[in-house]
């Protein structure tokens, strides 16, 4: 099969060197950024704990030089979903499958405003990852994999994506179709918005927050007033999403959030994707969410100490 990875961060390298391993896939990477295509070599370097593999993929930053594929997987940030997809036009055919991994909600509402190629699959994914540097990625945890479509599709389009969810099984990423897909969106926001903004104010790894009082009481503030507003919605989301976030804490203690690694990298953070979307749909309910409203405050504080020569909104999308 024919693989086409749009963005060479922490999952999409993930993702790309694990279906890389094995040999029947072909494998691309599509970066924006010519010259750190170039340095990869066509390799990958995925640690697993002790063990380190090279997996050979190609990598581009050229979509017309890869052309058609049989799967596309998105994984670029929020801000930058519609660019990505705009700018990989020539790896659309109508069999293509197109599965978009993001976090947050504010993707779903982008994807929803597009004239799009293909009707998009939605990817949530437990797998925890890092990216050490360009073309080396660790994993950080094994976790199941859900894709699904949010609105109907043709039989032979869910046929392909279950196929799709074997072959990320056959990868060792344990992967399943499911038809309820908008729940887990929701499901892992919860998790998101309980973690990731409050290792940016405490600056500390996920299980810093379980050792910390006052971090933990936000958590599971923030947490509720996001549970709220998903009853609200009628998602069929966990009873107790407070100690499936705690869980979850505990099981990624040592793990940097992706949100934390972006501040400690200077780049813009998913702050209005998660938190932020969260409150736009609380504010369209009539809910009041004041914790998230902190939170997010409070990280756009800690965003405009180093990006104060950017105005807010200027970042454009991109791959």
């Amino acid at each position: 099969m024919k693989i086409v990875i749009i963005g060479p961060g922490a999952l999409g390298s993930l993702l790309a060197a694990g279906l890389a391993g094995r040999a029947d896939n072909e494998v691309w990477l599509l970066d924006h950024d010519a010259e750190r295509a170039a340095r990869m070599k066509g390799k990958l370097l995925l640690t697993v704990g002790e063990q380190e593999f090279c997996r050979l993929v190609s990598a581009s930053a050229d979509a017309a030089r890869i052309g058609p594929a049989d799967l596309v997987l998105l994984c670029v940030k929020s801000r930058d979903v519609a660019a990505g997809i705009s700018a990989a036009q020539p790896l659309y055919t109508p069999a293509t499958i197109l599965i978009t991994f993001q976090n947050g909600i504010s993707h779903l509402d982008t994807l929803a405003r597009m004239k799009l190629p293909v009707q998009p699959a939605i990817g949530v994914t437990a797998m925890g990852a890092t990216l050490k540097a360009t073309g080396h990625v660790c994993h950080g945890g094994q976790g199941l994999t859900r894709m699904g479509f949010l609105s109907p599709v043709p039989s032979e389009k869910q046929t392909q994506l279950e196929s799709v969810a074997g072959l990320f099984r056959q990868a060792g990423m344990p992967a399943e179709r499911v038809d309820n897909i908008l729940d887990f969106v929701w499901t892992k926001l919860l998790v998101n918005v309980g973690i990731n903004a409050l290792t940016v104010i405490y600056d500390c790894a996920n299980g810093g927050l379980l050792v910390n009082a006052e971090a933990r009481a936000k958590l599971v503030a923030a947490v509720r007033e996001g549970h709220a507003v998903a009853r609200a919605l009628g998602l069929k989301v966990p009873p107790d999403p407070v100690s499936q976030t705690l869980r979850v804490c505990e099981a990624t203690a040592g793990n940097i959030s992706s949100m934390l690694q972006d501040v400690r990298r200077g780049r813009p953070t998913e702050i209005g994707a998660i938190n932020g979307a969260l409150l736009a749909k609380a504010a369209e309910l009539g809910l009041e969410a004041p914790v998230n409203r902190e939170l997010v405050r409070r990280v756009r504080l800690i965003e405009d100490g180093y990006l104060r020569t950017i105005p807010r909104g200027s970042c454009p999308d991109r791959l």
